[in-house]
C-alpha cells in the first residue's frame, strides 16, 4: 500500500522535529524520534546507536556549535505500508552577529511506523567537504 499523504506529512514533520530538539540540546525529545535500537551516523565521523548515545549527542550538541540551527530542504520520501525512505538536504547555520553557512549535507533516512508514529531506524548524514 502506498503512503499516504498523512504518512508523507508526518514523516517530513520528524525531519523538522529532528532539527528543532537538537539544536535545543533535547536530548529526550531527538532521541524519541528513533526506535529503541536506532543510529544516528555522520559517515566517516561518529555512529551513535539506541537511545542513551542518541539522547547523549542532542544534550551536547549546542555545547559544541553553540548558536547553529540545522535547516533540511528538498525532502523527498518514498515507501509504503510502515516503512519508508527518506532524503533530505543539510544546511547548517552559524546565527549570531554575522550569520554565516557552517557545513552542508545529505540525509538518506529508513523510517518505520512503531505503534502508529513514524521513526527513525537508520539516519545517516553525508557531509559535503572537510568539515568546516
Amino acid at each position: 500500500m502506498a503512503l499516504s499523504a498523512d504518512d508523507v506529512a508526518a514523516i517530513q514533520n520528524l525531519a523538522s522535529a529532528y532539527c528543532h530538539h537538537i539544536d535545543r540540546g533535547d536530548g529526550e525529545s531527538y532521541a524519541d524520534l528513533f526506535t529503541p535500537d536506532g543510529v544516528f551516523e555522520i559517515v566517516d565521523l561518529t555512529t551513535a546507536t539506541g537511545r542513551e548515545e542518541l539522547s547523549a549527542n542532542a544534550v551536547m550538541f549546542p555545547q559544541v556549535l553553540e548558536g547553529g540551527r540545522h535547516v533540511v530542504n528538498n525532502v523527498f520520501v518514498e515507501g509504503d505500508g510502515d516503512a519508508a525512505s527518506m532524503q533530505c538536504y543539510l544546511t547548517f547555520v552559524m546565527t549570531g552577529d554575522q550569520p554565516a553557512i557552517h557545513q552542508t549535507g545529505r540525509y538518506q533516512d529508513e523510517v518505520v511506523r512503531v505503534d502508529g508514529e513514524w521513526k527513525f531506524a537508520r539516519r545517516t548524514l553525508t557531509l559535503d567537504g572537510a568539515l568546516m
